[in-house]
């Protein structure tokens, strides 16, 4: 995630939508408001990301989700609203098929235990 000097690595038992999902979190709860892009983006990009997630999704919310980041990347005040604009992107880009399962297969297709993003040995 922007600024923390983190790398995430995933296995092919991580939902990729749902990993996305949780930073998009991280980052409208990070957003100090000032600017509409990032206060408003993050808000609605969450908002769409928990359709998904709970099987209300729809192919239109992909491209939702495309059209929020381009609106926040480079127009905020700060680097926040690019770091919260970027995985949305890439991840799409790269990871599309797993936005279309959410879609088509009415929520997660993920076994969320097998997918929580948790250290080895800590219970969840």
């Amino acid at each position: 995630m922007l600024g923390t000097k983190a790398l995430e690595i995933f296995d092919e038992t991580t939902c990729v939508v749902r990993a996305v999902r949780r930073w998009t979190e991280f980052y409208k709860h990070e957003s100090c408001g000032k600017c509409t892009p990032c206060r408003e983006g993050t808000f609605w990009l969450d908002k769409i990301y928990e359709r998904l997630e709970t099987g209300r999704g729809s192919h239109e919310d992909i491209d939702k989700l495309l059209d929020i980041s381009d609106s926040i990347l480079g127009k905020s005040f700060c680097a926040l609203g690019d770091g919260a604009a970027s995985p949305v992107m890439s991840s799409i880009k790269h990871f599309r098929d797993e936005y279309l399962a959410h879609v088509e297969g009415g929520g997660c297709p993920f076994d969320p235990r097998d997918s929580m993003l948790v250290a080895n040995g800590v219970d969840a």
